[in-house]
């Protein structure tokens, strides 16, 4: 049999499809540094052909490091001067070769990230301001690692893509990767040099994986009496051998410390001398083996993440073993010393020295008004006698990083202990401060209050407030216990202790032993960042009133005479009062050097009931901007039908109305559009993680783009129809409209500008419930709003000032009667919403933004309505009576000119 003939363009085609993928092959392989240039050694060798996948798989771990360090003048040229950053490394294929020594690391990924500093317009271009923005740059690596000398050398191409694509053709990097880490050789470090794009940038990382070589001697803590073995809590959940559990341990060791040295100053681990410290890495194994790092500082505030690898500061690494008979981690651990500063351009290097150091982590099973650790450690100079520990440094977790940072934590089988002298001390002042507002609470039997309407959940006793004083100090408060139920810790383990344990109590006693954690935030640049009290007291659950005795850490002491008073709005107030007031006393003489003048305090925030009412309100207000836009669509094609069924519509429509109407629908479009292109760069994130509002703002704006253009159209047509008619009468009375309506126009361009002063010096008063003063570009705006709503002057005047407008019924009913009714429906909604809804410190609005209105006010909402539809009235008298009405209009305007 003959062989089919054969098709010539079929081979064309699939020459034309193989000849770009060859091009782009010799492209990226010439662009390719070569290996042997960069890298002397380790020397290439062939690959196996066969690879066991179990190997393959534990290859992977030990060269997978996240997070790492990085820092030098490199990082100085990729990013922002002067700032350090993370980076991770990922191989995503390693094989044996020939040579038993050597592995090769194919299309392995490094990522660097860092931030950057650029220019960023205001509001359509009024200002600019420099943001800080996250910028990560990805390396695509091959190269080989021995294991005779620990050496990984490879080299590869780097892509940037902030702002035009930027590609590094010339990178290689070098690190030194133990085989087998250990605790006298934990990390990771080494080169990224790129040749003549940047300088070298330095790495160093904590080894990571499973492959470590503990040391043979078992770290020991020092024996306890069994009354304190009895006060922690072992891991949850539960695992076989003691109930140990890796993702547990690592949760709750991660995270920072406030460190506690002995009295005397005379520590017996003098290098170690900070007064905080923060574990960021933890790796452990199945069978209870721990290893970290830490690291100490001089700043006790927050650090910027719990997972940060730094290396700027004193240092430890330590490892050991997790003893489930004591219910304590055991561990042995050596200082940690940067040789040379990670910003210089010599070979950086961390020398690990000075392994005599004893470290004892645990989880205390109760919590008091003093000591409220989820984890406790204690450090202590093991070199000396067994057994034996003078001047430990104790370490307990900062109380407000717990709060925000261990919502995963089940804090469910802490017990809390009140202190009944704090609780003696919270009574007394309760029944001498409570009495006083007892009988103006009580004259309102229905009053609900926290506790009283909402038994399944303890969010409503969490409050943030703001105190009356010149360093204006804001703060928030949380509850941690609530009768015998913690409510810290995991939101859900908190829900259902306080259903199943607090709720019943509340409803049994009116009064309810309670402990808070509070936070205080200063804006003086002289004080910390945060400072905290841990109260504990009564809350009477029939007047919403809270009485607690407090303790502050000091620099060198605790004062626990800090009076707390609390008195909560109840639901049906807080609508006009806010969330309630407070005050925050010294119980001190006034001559004691602990004592402080009392500060009153504000609270605000929303309550849950009020939350699930805002959620709703959103969702009402999409619905109606959503009609009110399909509605103007509706009004504007009606009116297009009225001048096409009325040759002598168009001549008598006023452009001056129309132009209004126009730039009524354009202006909200261009601020929308200019937020859009402001934050274009986080748009991918926002649409794929939490940006669903965001897109749908962006669909209920397209209806108010189609009434734009359907105003274009209205205005093309009256234009259309003026120049067709020839008539100059028409035109006279369109520029005596402009000479009306203009002077009036300008005069509220000033007047504006006056109100937003006063708006402005009103709002930073009221801090609570506006954060920013509006700009003169978002008055400016909202008078633009104002003038639309009253649209229909340019046409009243116009046909007060031509009997051809009045008798053409230039206008349809739809159009002038719904258009007034869209303009003045969000200012009757406006004084609505303000008598039904909760105002909050970060409400949002969808429709009608209060915050965006010129005035402010309600009775100024009364008399933009009535003015709209007073014009609206007056057209329709125009329109239907002629020219009599026309005289009397001509007559009024007069009057009102003059």
């Amino acid at each position: 049999m003959a062989p089919p003939p054969s098709n010539p363009h079929r081979h064309t085609r699939q020459l034309c499809f193989v000849l770009p993928i060859l091009l782009l092959s010799s492209v990226a392989a010439d662009s390719t540094p070569s290996y042997s240039s960069h890298c002397p050694s380790p020397a290439p060798s062939p690959d196996l052909v066969h690879t066991n996948v179990n190997d393959t798989i534990a290859l992977l771990e030990h060269f997978r490091f996240s997070p790492g360090f990085f820092s030098g003048s490199g990082a100085s040229n990729l990013f922002m001067p002067g700032v350090s950053g993370q980076f991770s490394f990922f191989p995503h294929a390693v094989s044996r070769t020939a040579d038993p020594a050597l592995l090769h690391l194919s299309s392995a990924r490094l990522t660097l990230f860092g931030e950057r500093a650029g220019a960023q317009n205001g509001t359509l271009g009024f200002g600019s301001y420099e943001r800080i923005y996250d910028v990560a740059i990805s390396f695509r690596l091959d190269g080989y690692y021995s294991t005779t000398t620990s050496e990984l050398c490879m080299v590869g191409t780097g892509t940037d893509t902030d702002g035009p694509a930027k590609r590094y053709a010339d990178v290689d990097l070098r690190l030194r990767v133990p085989s087998k880490p250990s605790l006298v050789d934990p990390f990771v470090a080494g080169r990224l040099e790129g040749g003549a794009d940047f300088e070298a940038v330095n790495l160093v990382a904590y080894a990571d994986g499973d492959v470590y070589e503990y040391s043979e001697g078992r770290a020991t803590c020092p024996a306890e009496a069994a009354a304190t073995t009895s006060a922690r809590r072992a891991l949850e959940p539960q695992q076989p051998g003691g109930g140990f559990s890796c993702a547990a341990i690592r949760s709750r060791l991660v995270s920072e410390y406030r460190l506690r040295h002995a009295q005397s100053n005379s520590s017996s681990l003098p290098k170690l001398h900070e007064p905080a410290m923060m574990v960021n890495q933890v790796r452990c194994a199945a069978n209870g083996a721990v290893r970290l790092y830490a690291v100490f500082s001089n700043d006790v505030r927050l650090w910027a993440s719990a997972n940060r690898f730094a290396v700027e500061n004193q240092g430890v690494v330590a490892e050991g073993f997790w003893d489930a008979e004591t219910r304590r981690l055991c561990l042995r651990a050596c200082r940690v010393e940067l040789l040379v500063s990670y910003w210089s351009s010599a070979a950086e290097k961390l020398e690990v020295r000075e392994c005599g150091i004893g470290m004892s982590f645990w989880f205390p099973a109760v919590w008091t008004v003093r000591d409220r650790s989820a984890t406790a450690a204690m450090l202590w100079n093991a070199s000396g006698d067994a057994g034996v520990i003078s001047n430990p440094i104790t370490a307990s977790t900062f109380q407000y990083i717990i709060r925000t940072t261990t919502t995963t934590t089940n804090l469910s089988d802490v017990k809390y202990s009140y202190t009944q002298t704090f609780l003696d001390t919270a009574t007394r002042h309760y029944y001498l401060n409570a009495r006083r507002s007892m009988s103006n609470a009580n004259k309102k039997t229905e009053a609900s209050f926290p506790g009283t309407y909402n038994f399944s959940s303890y969010r409503d006793l969490e409050f943030r407030f703001l105190a009356d004083n010149e360093e204006m100090v804001r703060g928030q408060a949380y509850p941690v216990s609530i009768g015998s139920a913690m409510v810290d810790g995991d939101e859900l383990a908190a829900e259902y202790a306080f259903s199943r344990h607090a709720a019943p109590e509340m409803k049994q006693s009116r009064l309810v032993n309670i402990s808070y954690g509070i936070l205080f935030q200063f804006t003086a640049f002289d004080r910390p960042d945060c400072s905290e009290i841990k109260a504990e007291g009564v809350y009477d659950t029939e007047t919403g009133f809270v009485s607690m005795l407090g303790c502050r850490e000091l620099n060198v002491s605790t004062d626990c005479k800090v009076l707390i008073t609390v008195q909560f709005s109840s639901l049906e107030e807080s609508q006009a009062s806010g969330h309630g007031k407070g005050r925050i006393s010294s119980l001190r003489d006034k001559t004691d050097v602990l004592y402080f003048e009392s500060r009153n305090i504000t609270l605000y925030g929303m309550y849950s009931e009020q939350v699930s009412e805002s959620i709703w309100r959103m969702d009402m207000e999409r619905i109606i901007t959503l009609a009110s836009s399909t509605l103007s669509c509706a009004f504007a094609i009606l009116q297009i039908l009225h001048i096409k069924r009325n040759r002598d519509a168009a001549r008598a429509t006023s452009i001056t109305m129309l132009v209004v109407l126009a730039l009524g629908h354009a202006i909200p479009l261009v601020l929308d559009l200019h937020t859009l292109l402001a934050n274009r760069s986080r748009l991918f994130v926002e649409l794929s993680g939490n940006g669903l509002l965001e897109l749908h703002e962006l669909v209920l704006r397209v209806p108010a783009l189609i009434a734009f253009l359907l105003q274009l159209r209205l205005l093309q047509l009256a234009w259309s129809g003026r120049r067709s008619s020839g008539h100059h009468r028409s035109l006279d009375a369109e520029r005596r409209v402009l000479l009306v309506c203009l002077p009036l126009y300008l005069i509220g361009v000033a007047v504006s500008g006056v109100i937003h002063a006063e708006n402005s010096r009103a709002t930073r008063k009221d801090p609570l419930l506006v954060d920013f003063p509006g700009t003169l570009w978002g008055a400016l705006a909202s008078y633009a709003g104002l003038v639309t709503d009253g649209f229909l002057l340019p046409q009243v005047v116009l046909n007060a000032f031509s009997s051809e407008s009045s008798s053409a019924r230039a206008l349809s009913p739809w159009f002038y009667v719904g258009g007034t009714v869209i303009r003045v429906a969000p200012h009757v909604y406006d004084v609505f919403r303000a008598r039904r809804y909760v105002p909050s410190a970060k409400t949002s609005y969808v429709y009608a933004n209060p915050r965006d209105g010129l005035f402010r006010s309600a009775a100024w909402d009364v008399v933009v309505t009535c003015g709209a539809a007073a014009l609206a009235f007056l057209l329709l008298l125009q329109q239907r009576l002629g020219s009599d009405v026309r005289r009397t209009s001509h007559i009024w305007l007069a009057s009102s000119s003059s």
